[in-house]
C-alpha cells in the first residue's frame, strides 16, 4: 500500500506552506486552500488507484504525465488544470487504468493468432467473430484478452455442431445486445450528472469527475455477474420450446403500438422531458407484455412491437398502454395494430404475413384506437367489427375490428 511518508511513493505529500518556493508547481496567486483541495482530490484519485491493484509504477507515470500537462497549458490562477479534464480534450488515463483493472486484473494480452490457436479456430473466422462481435480488428498487436479463449472454445464447439456460418449470425446478435446493454450503462451515468444539472448543482470536472467515474466503474463490475444469472434464467424460460419445433412458424399475436406527435412534444419540451417519458413508455410495454404472456420483441424509435399467446392478451397489453399514454403529459396520444396467425421466429425477432399485417393496421389506426385481425377478433372484449378491408402489400382483404380506448 501507498506510504504517505515515503517521498518516493506517488501519493503527493502537497506543498509546504512555511516554505515559499515548495509551491512552485501552482500558481502563487492561489491560496493554501485551494491547494491542498487540489492536491488532496489528485492524492484520492492516485490512491483509489492503488488500492484496486495499479501498479505503484503507473501511477508515478500519471503524476509525470499529469506535470507535462500544466506546464503546457497554464492556466488562470482561479482554474486550476485539471488532469484529464474534459476542457483539456485529453484521454483520462486513469480512468482507463481503472477500468482495465477492475474489468481484468492483471491478466495479460495475446494476439489474434494465439487466441485462434488456443481456442482451435482459423484465425481469419476467429478475426471475423470478433468483429461480428463489435470489436475492432486487432491486427497483429497483442491486444486479445486471455479469458476470450474459452469464449472462442465455445463458438469453435457451436461451429462443429451447427456450422461456421450459423454460428457466425448469432455471434452478431449476442454482439448487438451485448452493445445495446453496455451503452445502456452510459445512460445510467449520464442520467446522474443530468439529473444534478436539473437541480442546479454544479458537475464535477477535472479529478472529481475522474473519482465520479471510479464511483461508475465499480457499479458497473457488478453487470456482467447480474447477465450471467439473468442470461441463465432467460435461456432456461426460451428452450422451453425445444421440446415443439423452435425453428418453425408458431400461432400468437404481434401487437405494434405507436406513439403519435412525439415529434412535436419533443421541440414544445425539449429533448431531456421527452427523453424521460419515452423510458416510461418502454417500462410500461415490457411489464404489461410480460404479464400477459408475451414479450417485446424491439422498439423501433417511437414505436414498440410485441408478441403475446392470443389476440385478447394482445388487446389487454396495447389498450392498458394507449390508456397510460393518454393520461402521460408528454406522451399524450398513440394508436395499435394487432394481428394473430403464423410468425416465424428469426434470430430472435419474429417475420411473416402476420406482422406485416399487425404493422399496415397500426399505420391505419386513428389516435387512441387499436385495430385487431385473426381468429378470435370477433370475441375481443369492446372490439367493434369494422369489415373487411385492404391493407397495403396483403393481396386479400382482411376482417378487421377496431376498439376505442380514448378518443
Amino acid at each position: 500500500m501507498a506510504d504517505p511518508t515515503d517521498p518516493t511513493d506517488p501519493v503527493e505529500q502537497g506543498p509546504d506552506p512555511t516554505n515559499p518556493d515548495s509551491d512552485s508547481e501552482l500558481p502563487r496567486a492561489q491560496s493554501a486552500e485551494a491547494e491542498m483541495t487540489e492536491v488532496e482530490l489528485w492524492n484520492q484519485v492516485k490512491l483509489r488507484l492503488l488500492l484496486a491493484g495499479v501498479d505503484p509504477a503507473e501511477v508515478r507515470q500519471l503524476d509525470a504525465q499529469r506535470d507535462a500537462l500544466r506546464a503546457t497549458k497554464p492556466t488562470e490562477p482561479s482554474q486550476p488544470p485539471a488532469f484529464g479534464s474534459q476542457e483539456d480534450r485529453q484521454p483520462n488515463e486513469a480512468v482507463s487504468l481503472m477500468r482495465s483493472r477492475i474489468l481484468w486484473s492483471d491478466q495479460p494480452r495475446i494476439t489474434i493468432e494465439e487466441l485462434a490457436d488456443k481456442a482451435g479456430l482459423d484465425v481469419e473466422i476467429t478475426r471475423r467473430a470478433r468483429m461480428l462481435l463489435g470489436l475492432p480488428d486487432p491486427g497483429d498487436a497483442a491486444v486479445c484478452r486471455v479469458e476470450e479463449i474459452e469464449a472462442f472454445q465455445g463458438f469453435a464447439a457451436g461451429m462443429e455442431l451447427y456450422g461456421t456460418q450459423t454460428i457466425l449470425q448469432y455471434t452478431r446478435v449476442i454482439g448487438s445486445a451485448l452493445a445495446t446493454i453496455a451503452e445502456a450503462a452510459l445512460t445510467v451515468f449520464a442520467r446522474t450528472l443530468s439529473d444534478m444539472s436539473a437541480a442546479d448543482e454544479s458537475i464535477p470536472e477535472g479529478d472529481e469527475y475522474t473519482l465520479m467515474t471510479f464511483d461508475a466503474l465499480e457499479a458497473f463490475s457488478t453487470v456482467p455477474e447480474v447477465l450471467r444469472i439473468a442470461g441463465k434464467m432467460l435461456f432456461e424460460q426460451a428452450t422451453e420450446q425445444l421440446g415443439g419445433d423452435p425453428g418453425l412458424a408458431h400461432l400468437a399475436a404481434v401487437g405494434f403500438v405507436d406513439l403519435i406527435g412525439s415529434t412535436l412534444s419533443t421541440e414544445e419540451l425539449g429533448d431531456e422531458a421527452m427523453t424521460s417519458a419515452l423510458a416510461r413508455f418502454e417500462e410500461w410495454s415490457a411489464e404489461l407484455a410480460v404479464a400477459n404472456g408475451g414479450r417485446v420483441i424491439k422498439y423501433i424509435g417511437d414505436e414498440v412491437m410485441f408478441v403475446t399467446p392470443d389476440l385478447s392478451s394482445a388487446a389487454a397489453v396495447a389498450c392498458e398502454l394507449l390508456e397510460r399514454i393518454g393520461a402521460d403529459p408528454v406522451l399524450r396520444q398513440a394508436r395499435g395494430g394487432i394481428a394473430y396467425g403464423e410468425i416465424l421466429s428469426r434470430d430472435g425477432d419474429w417475420f411473416g404475413t402476420t406482422v406485416n399485417k399487425a404493422a399496415r393496421l397500426v399505420d391505419k389506426a386513428r389516435r387512441g384506437t387499436v385495430l385487431l385481425t385473426g381468429d378470435g377478433a370477433d370475441s375481443v372484449e369492446n372490439a367493434a367489427d369494422k369489415g373487411r378491408r385492404r391493407l397495403k402489400g396483403i393481396s386479400e382483404r382482411v376482417g378487421v375490428w377496431r376498439i376505442d380506448v380514448n378518443q
